[in-house]
């Protein structure tokens, strides 16, 4: 099976240079038999891309330990949900499915879209980077390595992976890697064929949607897997692979919001256009730092075997595509800004906080390698760091999605402006001053409290008073005009729910990080451990054996306000075929205004338990502002049927 999965790889290596070359040949001979054959080429293509996925998978289920990559990460105790996604599990398994999602959309990308030169060049970049991607798994990255010698067990799955979430995170961020690199070569095929329009604006918006949704759901799933697995009772902690992926993320939803200037002012266009490179770019450096090993050592990164490939690759991109942005810079010059007080100066300003934030965590994260570099020692930069810039930063872009909707084109009139915010700022304030005096007295918390709400009630004022003047227009019911509006105009109103979403996303990053309380104590049986008004009573120990670990842990009881709401049975787990030290186990009581979040930290002989206890106030509204911003995005994504217009 190792022979069968390599040979298919440098096939489809082969296949992928021919592909290319071809259609670029074709191209730029207008020889319409070279373009068929590069078009055969794509499909055959992901049929051998599909074939290596296959082989894997089945030498993953089949326990095929003989070679090192099964070995590596699974076990014959490992249950069939975590054998297959140990296929992700790994730098060999995660290139090989980023690989084949390309190689899905490009071929999708082919029976999509109409034939011309801009989509016959958008492919032959697509299997240029198909080739990249081949070429570090027939080399550097084989996952069908064979095993140094005969084994008769593998080492297991990681048990920190060994949680649902875990399960789709990955996938859900390849996915989103593996689509921006469509509107990255429409972008750089727009610059090679010198099309400045917006035909290369409207073939991306979609891909960049659809990217953005699952990249931020991958982060999403990730934030949620750290604060039920992790056991530190955050979310997110700023490490370098939570950073990889929140760069293109950041750049994806400036170019969202670039793509609206491009098609309906006619500017932007240069920095669109880079927009979309810059995104791919990052989607590339995110893999770079988690695979590299350059942020844990400089040494490291000179001792990687995929390091180097990853950074001459995108140095190629980065100075072809500067070379390709100078060379066409007339033609793609936009129109410029000329009213400061406008919508389109709120979209620069929302595109500058975005990119500013892109440009300090990328920044905080390569800082050990500067530092070591230029002084030998490596100096880390912790959370506080982040959290310094992104609380104003943040507040600043949450203030532009209230406000830059209600500012007119061009010009906007203050006079105009005031009428609508009027109402959205009342209710933000009456909402703020009521949490700072009944709940607790932060001012900076209210201040961001203010601020989200003032975001709702802007957004919810639109909708309200856009349904009313449709239900003038058309003589019908309320419900009747948001039904009509909502299918008219899903790109504007899916955006409009998905800000939303973002606004209750601070809501409760702004209450998890302000008002936190915990504390921390040992316990003996029939003792009670008090956080406010929360009081949690340690019952006794519990052990019990499953066919992969053994689990050992305590029994809370928890009350509020000296009422017993449930109980809590945090663990620590202790995986056979790992052999290491245990695994902290938390459980969490979840509610809708905070969470109460336990740790078993110890036991003394005597039986007495070390139990921490933290509230973490408004969580789930992190989680359902992200349900609701998903919603929206897929709203927004949803296709219109035959005969609906749907505003773009």
């Amino acid at each position: 099976m190792s022979k069968l999965g390599e040979i298919t790889i440098w096939f489809s290596l082969i296949a992928a240079v021919l592909t290319t070359a071809s259609l670029i040949y074709g191209l730029a001979l207008r020889r319409k038999e070279f373009i068929r054959a590069g078009h055969w080429g794509i499909r055959i293509l992901f049929g051998l891309n599909t074939l290596a996925a296959l082989i894997l998978l089945a030498a993953l289920v089949g326990r095929d330990f003989s070679i090192l990559y099964v070995a590596s990460y699974t076990s014959t105790d490992l249950s069939l949900l975590y054998t297959l996604t140990a296929f992700w599990g790994g730098q060999e398994g995660s290139l090989l499915l980023w690989l084949w999602l390309l190689s899905f959309f490009t071929l999708i990308l082919l029976f999509a879209e109409k034939r011309g030169k801009l989509i016959q060049s958008t492919l032959s970049i697509l299997t240029g980077v198909q080739a990249f991607f081949l070429l570090l798994l027939a080399l550097p990255a084989n996952p069908f390595r064979l095993s140094p010698m005969l084994l008769m067990e593998g080492q297991g799955l990681n048990p920190l992976l060994q949680h649902p979430q875990m399960a789709f995170h990955p996938p859900a961020l390849f996915i989103g890697y593996a689509t921006f690199a469509i509107p990255f070569a429409l972008a750089i095929s727009a610059l090679l064929t010198d099309q400045p329009d917006v035909s290369w604006v409207e073939r991306s918006r979609r891909w960049t949607l659809f990217a953005w949704l699952f990249l931020g759901i991958g982060i999403f799933l990730g934030a949620l897997w750290s604060y039920d697995e992790l056991g530190w009772g955050g979310y997110w902690a700023w490490d370098p692979v939570e950073n990889a992926s929140l760069l293109p993320w950041l750049t994806g939803a400036a170019l969202m919001h670039s793509y609206t200037i491009y098609k309906k002012r006619g500017m932007f266009k240069i920095w669109t256009t880079s927009l979309a490179i810059m995104t791919f770019l990052l989607c590339i450096l995110g893999t770079f730092i988690t695979r590299s090993g350059i942020i844990t050592s400089v040494h490291a990164f000179g001792e990687s075997t995929i390091g180097a490939y990853f950074l001459w690759f995108m140095v190629l991109v980065l100075f072809a595509s500067l070379a390709l942005l100078f060379y066409r810079r007339r033609r793609f010059k936009g129109k410029e800004i000329r009213y400061l007080f406008s919508r389109e100066y709120g979209f620069y300003l929302n595109n500058f906080t975005l990119i500013l934030f892109t440009v300090i965590i990328t920044g905080g994260t390569f800082y050990p390698v500067l530092s070591e570099l230029l002084t030998g020692d490596q100096i880390s930069l912790g959370a506080s760091f982040y959290n310094r810039l992104a609380a104003p930063l943040g507040l600043a872009y949450l203030l532009l999605l209230g406000v830059c909707p209600i500012l007119g084109w061009r010009k906007a009139s203050l006079g105009h402006f005031g009428q609508n915010i009027l109402y959205p700022a009342i209710f933000g304030l009456v909402g703020a001053v009521l949490l700072y005096l009944f709940w607790d007295k932060n001012f900076w918390g209210s201040a961001g409290f203010l601020v989200a709400f003032l975001v709702i009630g802007t957004i919810l004022q639109s909708f309200v008073r856009e349904v009313l003047a449709c239900s003038r227009l058309k003589d019908s019911g309320f419900f009747e005009a948001l039904w009509y509006l909502l299918k008219t105009g899903r790109s504007r109103y899916g955006g409009l729910i998905a800000h939303i979403g973002i606004a209750l996303i601070c809501i409760g990053i702004i209450g998890s990080s302000a008002y936190v309380a915990q504390r921390e104590a040992w316990l003996k049986v029939g003792e009670s451990l008090k956080v406010r008004d929360v009081s949690v009573r340690y019952e006794g120990t519990f052990e019990e054996t499953y066919p992969d670990r053994q689990v050992f842990g305590v029994r809370l009881t928890f009350f509020e306000n000296g009422r017993e709401k449930g109980e809590l049975r945090p663990h620590r787990a202790s995986y056979f075929a790992w052999g290491r030290e245990p695994t902290a186990e938390v459980s969490i009581g979840r509610g809708l205004w905070r969470d109460i979040f336990t740790v078993f930290m110890g036991l003394k002989e005597d039986g007495s338990a070390k139990v921490q206890v933290k509230l973490n106030p408004l969580v789930s509204w992190i989680w359902a502002g992200g349900v609701i911003l998903f919603l929206g995005m897929a709203f927004a994504l949803w296709p219109a049927r035959e005969g609906e217009r749907v505003d773009a």
